[in-house]
């Protein structure tokens, strides 16, 4: 084996202990060894609990008593249990005491040097947390300053929100009283309104309930001597296809019954009246009677054309003036009957005549149209094409009636007789404006076919 040198001993030592602050070396042997003997650690006998486990490595006395120690002869024994007592778990040391010597001073300067860095560690460590403490002290007083200022912002909104939800619903109550209030005098009016209507209606509001059981007002208004028979007039009327397609105003929605509409266009007929005049005395709207005007005319002309109205032909023959005209292949005599007066602004607009006023009227002939059958009809109208269309029955030839309708005929004796009472509906005596041809001619129609219905010897009784 070769031998070492005690720098190189005390090398080997240093490396082979651990370095760090307050770090125990343990006593060598006290056996002497010679320069090649090899070192020998050995561990702590357990069989003796009195001998002290460690000494520190710094203690100068200790070192130096253990180099006096090793200079004594000892026995083997002695060597061994010396050794024991002074070593700490096989560490390692040199056997030059100046090695020795410098091996102690180097671990000294290596814990103050230690120390010192782990004093300097603690008070950068230190320093470090009381920055960061300040730093956190600060940002939590802006936190909670800043906190405070929005808490104590939202309690004031929510301040001012119970105000004001206290004062809507204060509010709110009030207005609910006052409707409440106000419902009830609304209530109240329209209850005093509805028995004002009711016996204004029962009153004051023209109406068929006010006179249909006064025969006397029923035929100055209607021409019908009857309530009741008026009413078996009304069901002719709305049993036909007529009634069906007609547009009439029936049911809840409409402004007066079918009664009262068929009561309004007989006024008319009977009276003359104007729309203003009927609209004010039945409590309607213009519109609505010019409504119920219109609608109940058109379906009196196809009912009423469905009855045979008979007259002699000896006396159509003698009937003058009379025109003869051609119909759908069928030879008519056309008698004219009277004339119907219109007003002429239009028709006399650029003329130079001086006698003519600036209001001056034109006529339309009224006619019956006889055919070869012996039955009549009715119409007017400047010209051919204003004829009305036929009833069925008359033709050339023989007429077949049907039960219903042989008990529906109607006789006329006299034209002139026929004339009279159909002008005793006064609305055909009135002059009427230009646009009105068609409801006058209209009305004739009607007016005939009613002076055949009430009267004698057009109508049976």
């Amino acid at each position: 084996m070769e031998s070492r040198s005690p720098s190189s001993q005390v090398t080997a030592c240093v490396f082979a202990a651990p370095c760090g602050p307050e770090m125990e070396v343990p006593a060598r042997s006290a056996q002497p060894r010679g320069p090649m003997e090899k070192k020998s650690c050995l561990p702590l006998s357990k069989e003796s609990p009195t001998v002290e486990r460690s000494s520190a490595l710094s203690d100068p006395v200790f070192a130096s008593e253990w180099m006096k120690n090793t200079s004594k002869p000892h026995d083997c024994q002695g060597s061994s249990k010396t050794a024991l007592l002074h070593d700490h778990d096989t560490y390692c040391l040199p056997e030059d005491p100046g090695a020795l010597k410098n091996l102690v001073t180097d671990l000294k300067d290596m814990v103050h040097h230690q120390t010192e860095l782990l004093l300097s560690l603690r008070e950068t460590s230190q320093k470090d947390h009381q920055e960061r403490q300040e730093k956190a002290d600060d940002g939590n007083g802006t936190l909670f300053s800043d906190l405070g200022q929005r808490i104590s912002q939202l309690e004031a909104e929510n301040h001012d929100l119970r105000c004001e939800r206290n004062q809507l619903e204060s509010t709110r109550q009030r207005l609910r009283q006052e409707l409440d209030a106000s419902g009830a005098t609304v209530l109240s009016m329209s209850r005093q309104l509805r028995g004002q209507h009711k016996a204004l209606a029962h009153h004051g509001a023209f109406s068929l309930e006010t006179i249909k059981n006064n025969p006397k007002w029923l035929r100055f208004y209607t021409g019908f001597d009857g309530y009741p028979r008026l009413m078996a007039f009304l069901d002719f009327l709305l049993d036909g296809k007529g009634g069906e397609e007609g547009s009439l105003d029936s049911g809840l929605h409409s402004a007066l019954s079918l009664e009262n509409q068929l009561f309004l266009v007989l006024v008319r007929l009977r009276l003359g009246l104007l729309l203003q005049d009927l609209a004010f005395r039945f409590h309607i709207s213009e519109s609505t009677a010019s409504r119920y005007w219109l609608s109940w005319t058109e379906i009196m002309e196809q009912r009423l054309r469905q009855i045979p109205v008979t007259c002699s032909r000896r006396y159509i023959d003698a009937f003058k003036p009379q025109r003869l005209l051609r119909l759908h292949n069928v030879s008519l005599v056309a008698l004219d009957c009277a004339e119907l007066f219109f007003e002429a602004q239009r028709r006399t607009r650029g003329k130079r005549d001086a006698q003519w006023g600036p209001r001056s009227h034109y006529s339309v002939h009224a006619y019956a149209l006889a055919a070869p059958s012996g039955f009549l009809t009715f119409g007017a109208g400047t010209g051919e094409e204003e004829l009305p269309t036929l009833p069925p029955f008359l033709q050339e030839g023989p007429v077949d009636l049907t039960a219903q309708q042989e008990a529906a005929k109607r006789q006329v004796l006299s034209l002139r007789s026929l004339r009279d009472k159909a002008f005793s509906f006064r609305f055909l005596r009135v002059v009427h404006p230009q646009n009105m041809e068609s409801q006058v001619s209209t009305a004739w129609v009607i007016s005939c076919y009613l002076a055949c219905l009430l009267h004698e010897p057009m109508g049976l009784a």
